[in-house]
């Protein structure tokens, strides 16, 4: 169902009507709303699935290795999703839609749902009592007349309620930090105690997780309103690129195909309403950048000690030779989306995903990792400032310099060009695709402040330092649990915006 309804819907006091008979003893008064389909069933602000939870101490620094509750459709607390969604068994009936008949007066009662002046369905009378006054019916996205007649004492009264039965379909796709690495399910007893741990996380390949930054905006997306109702499709892998993971299977990751075939075989042909996209930080080196700047002076004028910046001269040459692809890369995963087939890195052709009339894609800025508290960039470890203010204003800047001129560690200085300007700037110049709306609060929120969140923030730091000798080695240099938290609420603020 298009998104653009959902403030109209949400500005409702949700459909609830009334009428009386003139002795007022019979009453017909009821409601509806949309079943959740994204829940948190201990409400601790992150979604539960159905792909079980571990046997005892899901939350702690080791959990049971085994599980229980897999597939019972019963969310329980901390329980992981099944086969990367929340969509509960998309069913060819449609939707979960409650029926509430519970503040009526009489005997007993019956809904009628109607399409124009076609009955759909019309449920039998049943007594009207404290446990049976809620029904639960499946219904396609759809406008509809739900009827609600109550009888008693032989008299009868009846209401007529409008009603848009509509599910946002939201499919999330990229990379680690949309896959919420370093934000396994019980990232914080490895926060705070010591000892082995045992990451859990919603899939174990791809350290995907339901803290990450696109599951948050879905669950705040499912609370804001009781006219719609949110399912996810949660693909992003962490070490996703363009090439092998979003239109490619991502082998290492024990991935056998790509993000857009998992997609369009989980929607079955449905059409999606959003699609959260996180990408770009791999295929321009991030891990290749590290690397070579912790163990090399005057990093972007040196040779990467690994791919896939190794092929190049220098750093900085490698750089921007991988972002200068970019443009392309966005506009084959464009391609992607819609009713067009899509082309695979492989030569394939296959379905893309469907999109709805009013879709929007919304491809995430990536946070300034770079500045210390107090706004300076940082010195961590063995890498210097002149590295992070390089790699701040060449990469993560959406409004980069032409040339940067860079001060070497002998003396002197060198510029480097930036023609093809920085992975940002070309994320946010995606907004020259139809459809697509870039995702810029979280570059706002830790680049655009007087003060940093970067990795060397300490206690405002927004992502995790080095953490190998802390026995998390793959959460270094990723959101922490409060930078998920930023990004997911940019991400909620782009959707409602």
């Amino acid at each position: 169902m298009a998104l653009t309804a959902v403030a109209a819907m949400t500005a409702l006091a949700l459909v609830a009507a009334e009428t009386a008979s003139a002795d007022g003893s019979v009453r017909a008064k009821g409601s509806w709303s949309m079943v959740s389909q994204v829940k948190d069933a201990n409400g601790d602000g992150f979604i539960d699935g159905d792909g079980g939870v571990p046997r005892r101490g899901a939350l702690s620094l080791q959990p049971a290795a085994t599980f229980v509750g897999a597939g019972n459709r019963i969310a329980q607390p901390n329980e992981r999703l099944i086969s990367g969604t929340t969509s509960w068994y998309l069913s060819p009936r449609g939707f979960p839609v409650s029926l509430n008949a519970c503040t009526s007066t009489g005997d007993r009662f019956r809904w009628t749902i109607r399409q124009a002046d076609t009955v759909v369905s019309r449920i039998t009378w049943k007594p009207l009592t404290r446990k049976a006054c809620r029904q639960t019916i499946f219904l396609p996205e759809a406008e509809y007349t739900f009827v609600l007649e109550v009888a008693g004492h032989g008299r009868r009264d009846e209401i007529v309620i409008p009603a848009t039965v509509s599910n946002i379909l939201v499919v999330a796709l990229g990379d680690s930090y949309a896959s919420g690495e370093g934000n396994p399910r019980n990232v914080e007893a490895w926060l705070r105690q010591a000892g082995t741990f045992t990451p859990y996380w919603d899939d174990d390949a791809c350290h995907r997780s339901t803290r990450a930054a696109p599951a948050q905006a879905a669950l705040t997306l499912e609370k804001s309103s009781p006219a719609t109702s949110v399912t996810l499709v949660f693909l992003a892998c962490s070490g996703a690129t363009v090439d092998r993971g979003i239109l490619g299977a991502q082998v290492g990751a024990r991935q056998s195909a790509s993000q857009i075939e998992q997609a369009t075989a989980i929607l079955g042909g449905r059409a999606a309403d959003l699609v959260l996209l996180s990408i770009g930080g791999n295929d321009v080196g991030f891990t290749s950048l590290l690397a070579t700047c912790a163990l090399n002076a005057n990093c972007p004028t040196v040779r990467a000690t690994s791919a896939p910046l190794s092929s190049y001269p220098t750093v900085q040459d490698g750089v921007q030779a991988k972002t200068a692809t970019l443009p392309g890369s966005l506009d084959r995963i464009a391609s992607c989306l819609g009713a067009a087939p899509c082309v695979l890195t492989d030569g394939r052709t296959v379905p893309g995903i469907p999109l709805s009339a009013n879709a929007r894609v919304l491809p995430s800025l990536y946070p300034d990792i770079t500045r210390a508290a107090d706004g300076q960039p940082c010195t961590y470890l063995t890498i210097p400032q002149r590295d992070f203010a390089w790699a701040r204003e060449t990469i993560l800047n959406p409004a980069p310099p032409a040339a940067y001129v860079y001060p070497l560690t002998r003396g002197g200085s060198v510029t480097l060009s930036v023609a093809s300007g920085s992975l940002n700037q070309q994320l946010a110049a995606s907004a020259r695709i139809p459809g697509w709306q870039p995702v810029i609060g979280a570059w706002s929120a830790s680049g655009s402040t007087p003060e940093g969140h970067g990795v060397c923030a300490g206690d405002t730091a927004w992502v995790f330092p080095f953490t190998a000798l802390s026995g998390f080695t793959s959460a270094s240099f990723h959101p922490n649990p409060a930078g998920q938290a930023v990004l997911g609420r940019a991400i909620s603020a782009a959707v409602t915006g």
